[in-house]
Parts: C-alpha cells; structure tokens; sequence
C-alpha cells in the first residue's frame, strides 16, 4: 500500500491544458498546422489537450465539440475540438467569438492556455487567466511587416491587446526575429522562451522518381500570399522551361495571391492546369503526399517567422530551394541543408532551381542532412515535451506563489475598448 501511495505521489497529475487558436483543421494554414501537430503531441505525452476555435464560417456541418482519436495510442491524454459559436458578420463575429471564448474558460477549469497569435484570443486568455489563476502562454506566428507585432501597431484595438499581453505568463519566441521584434516592443525577456516549430518526421524519406528527368517537377506547399514571394517564382519559371522544357511548378494552397498568379502566368505565356507548366490545385489535407510526387521544393518567401512548410520538406528529406532571409537561414545552411536563393531575384531562383536539378545527387545528400537534423532539433514529439516543461514549471511557479494573480488586478470584461 505504502509502494503504490508512493507510485502515485510520484506520477504527476495530468496536465489540462486549453489550446487557442481562432483558425483551426480544416482551416489550413501554417500556424493551423503547428497547432493541429502540437496539440496531438502533447495529448500523446499525456496531457488532456482541449482545442478552443471559432466556428468558422462554411464549417456548419463539424459538431460544436469533438473527440480526436490518437491512433496507436495507450496513454492516459485526450484530445479534443470545441468549435466556439461566432458570426460571419466581421466585427460581430469576433465579439461573439470573444465573448464565448471567455465564458467557457470561466466554466471548465484548466491548469493553462496556450494562445497562438497576439490578437483577440490573447486579450481574453490572458485577462481570464489573471481572474481565474491560471498561468496563460501567448505565441506569436509571425515577424516582419505581416507579423503579430506589427499587427498590434495598427490593428482595431491592437495596441490595447499589445498592452494586455505583456501581463502573459511567457511567450514563446519560435525564431529569432521574434524573440527580437518582442524584446523591441518592450516585453519581458526574462518572459521570452525560445521554442521552435515541430513537425512529425515521415517513416519513410522522399525518394528520386526514376523518370524525373523527362518532366521535372517543383513544388511549393503553403498560403497563396504576396509575403510568400510567389510572383518570384512564377517570374523565374521560363528561365527555367528553356533547359526543361516539360518542368512543372505546382503551387500548393489558397490566398489572395491566386488570380494575381493566374494572371501573370498566363501573361508570361504559361499554361495554367495539372498538365500545363503551372498548376493551382487548392488547399491539400496530405503535405507528405504532394511533396513525394515532386523533385524539388521551392520556398521563395520574403518574410518568415519559422516556416512549417519548410520544416515538413526538411522532415521528409525532399531536395529544396529557399529564399536567403533570416527566418529560412535559422534552418537551412547554403550547401547543406539545401540551396539559398536571394528573395525577388527571379533570375538567382531560376538558377538555384537549375542547379539543383543538374547535380540532383548532391542535392539528395544535402536533403538527407537536412532530414537528419529535423529529427534531431524539430520532431513534434520532442517540442511538445519542452512545451511540457515549460507549462509544469509556470503552473508549479503558481502554485507556490510565485506567478498568481497580482494583488487588487483588475481587468476589463468583454472586447477591447479602443
């Protein structure tokens, strides 16, 4: 009896944790899939892991609440999805969404949130957490001129929830110029934690299609987004058709960039269509799956944070190209990884892409280190476990006393007041 009182006392409680995010699966983006991967991973490791996100608009049919099935899986964690009720209606919406957002953390006891973006759903975890004596983690998804901190700077009600989520617990900083865009903006750096994105690591690696040579393909796999530098890409790609005359570019996913890159390929005299020179194929639920029908993928962005789509090509040890800005530096090294190209140099991409295709073999090795050092530093089972560490460390740090609810707090109800 004595041997199982100390078994128990030695097992810690399961962790429930409460993950934020306003776009979730189906909605694909990337900060979608960071979350959609660590919410599984930590659910895994043993926690139980509730999702709270909108119910978007055109996702009438998903239930309000659902339970995910981990395959394979033994253990003691739980994932679930509470789709939170909103409106199509764009102001309205986000203040129901909101409002339901804070009624259910009022309702449903957590031991911590985990917000990604510094937006509306940072204002409400935070200021709920003071109230209710939960630690809140708050996660920015972007640097640069698109990112959350930039946001803040000119969003409705930005710099209001600017200041609110100073008052966070921690905030993770998944790349450097986060960390340092945060840092400027005047939050606490002893706050600041450097985490990396994670990505679930393929058993089985990409390999060379026999016949690649006959019609190579290139691909890219993300938003349809002017930040991406896709125009870039669709502006290097007759450079690129006057060695490979049958090459394909396919670009993978939805924005607003669409019609503009329909047209300028069509004005550069490129067929659009799953034969043409270029395809536009919508949004893909299976990544893994595209990339192992290409032979190279191509990542022109001019901002990043920390790209998951570079990080699932690297996973998959799929050969690759990327713009040379700071974000895709922290993962790919010239030469070693893959290839750097200078951002909106249609010419240098062109030539990056051409080389890589005429020393394919030099790129496969260059694509195995980079495989090789994603399992190492950014497999999703070994970041959710530093996530974990870092959560029990907040949540033991409130239960000693050290991060509570300051004394007298008092913060606002409802939405943001300009």
């Amino acid at each position: 009896m004595n041997a199982n009182a100390n078994a128990n006392a030695s097992t810690p409680p399961t962790l429930r944790l409460a993950l934020i995010t306003r776009r979730y699966p189906p909605l694909i983006g990337g900060a979608e899939k960071v979350l959609s991967y660590l919410a599984e991973a930590l659910a895994r490791e043993g926690a139980d892991v509730v999702v709270l996100t909108a119910r978007a608009p055109g996702l009438a049919s998903l239930p309000p609440e659902e339970e995910h099935a981990l395959e394979g899986h033994r253990g003691a964690g739980r994932l679930r999805v509470v789709r939170l009720a909103t409106s199509p209606l764009r102001f309205l919406g986000t203040w129901l969404y909101m409002r339901n957002l804070a009624r259910w953390l009022a309702e449903h006891p957590v031991d911590l949130a985990y917000v990604s973006m510094l937006k509306h759903d940072a204002y409400v975890a935070v200021g709920e957490g003071r109230r209710r004596g939960f630690p809140v983690v708050v996660r920015p998804e972007g640097a640069g001129a698109t990112g959350d901190l930039a946001w803040q700077s000119w969003g409705r009600f930005g710099r209001r929830i600017g200041a609110r989520c100073k008052h966070a617990d921690a905030i993770v900083a998944i790349s450097r110029e986060i960390d340092r865009e945060l840092r400027l903006a005047g939050f606490d750096p002893a706050k600041i934690h450097p985490l990396p994105n994670g990505v679930p690591i393929p058993a089985e690696p990409w390999q060379k299609r026999a016949d690649w040579k006959a019609a190579p393909r290139a691909a890219y796999v993300g938003r349809l987004a002017p930040e991406k530098g896709l125009d870039t890409l669709v502006a290097a790609w007759p450079a690129v058709r006057e060695v490979h005359p049958s090459a394909r570019l396919t670009l993978v996913g939805e924005g607003p960039e669409r019609p503009a890159l329909e047209r300028q390929a069509r004005e550069l005299g490129l067929e659009l269509g799953p034969e043409g020179a270029i395809d536009l194929p919508g949004a893909s639920a299976d990544v893994a799956a595209d990339l192992r029908r290409a032979d190279l993928f191509v990542l022109p962005s001019r901002e990043e944070g920390m790209s998951i789509a570079l990080l699932e090509a690297m996973a998959l040890g799929i050969p690759l190209v990327a713009s040379s800005i700071p974000g895709n530096r922290r993962l790919i090294a010239d030469f070693k990884h893959g290839r750097l190209a200078p951002p909106d140099d249609p010419a240098a991409l062109a030539r990056t892409i051409l080389d890589q295709w005429a020393n394919l073999d030099r790129a496969f090795h260059m694509s195995r280190a980079a495989r090789s050092r994603a399992q190492n530093e950014f497999s999703i089972a070994a970041v959710a476990r530093r996530h974990l560490a870092l959560f029990r460390q907040l949540i033991d740090g409130r239960g000693q006393g050290g991060a509570g609810p300051s004394a007298g707090a008092t913060v606002p109800e409802g939405k943001p007041q300009g």
